[in-house]
């Protein structure tokens, strides 16, 4: 009798778990980590640019142009310089599961170095929109997937006649 109380229970905590772990795996989050990288670049005479990006946010494929989209990344500062064709993770944010086809943030200001002095460069107003490449960004519950964002700046302009930033950018999953 004792046996079969303990091959009930052992067999009932099997299922719970296993229910469980189902509903998590099905209606629980993903982490999706952001990382930039920056190619070497036409910066002109600055030897680092300093960008101050807004709120990094995705759309999720399966959603509306004007719904769907969620913060994954707070604003922050990011060295260009340090990021020259290697990746840094800037943070990451819980996403419910799937396919996120966008990314979209602004360039707020920038900084960049010439001479040894830092200059502020004017930015576009815009926020970037960015089409992920092959076909977005999986999310999958309980997994980190990776989005990698590829900043593309151009510096232009002069100590005199002031510099500009010209952003671009493309993103990829990792």
């Amino acid at each position: 009798m004792k046996l079969i109380k303990g091959i009930v229970l052992v067999v009932l905590a099997v299922l719970v778990i296993a229910v469980g772990s189902s509903v998590y795996f099905t209606y629980g989050y993903g982490t999706l980590a952001v990382k930039m990288v920056d190619p070497p670049q036409e910066w002109g005479e600055a030897s680092n640019v300093y960008i101050h990006y807004g709120e990094i946010a995705v759309h999720r494929a399966d959603a509306g142009n004007e719904t769907g989209w969620y913060t994954v990344v707070g604003s922050g500062w990011i060295d260009l310089a340090s990021v020259v064709n290697v990746s840094k993770t800037i943070g990451q944010g819980n996403l419910q599961p799937g396919k996120y086809n966008l990314v979209r943030f602004q360039v707020i200001e920038a900084v960049v170095t010439v001479g040894g002095a830092n200059y502020t460069a004017e930015v576009p107003p815009d926020k970037l929109t960015i089409t992920i490449t092959q076909g977005g960004v999986q999310v999958n519950a309980g997994q980190t997937a990776y989005l990698v964002i590829d900043i593309n700046t151009r510096i232009v302009g002069s100590q005199a006649s002031g510099f500009k930033l010209v952003p671009a950018a493309t993103a990829s999953p990792a």
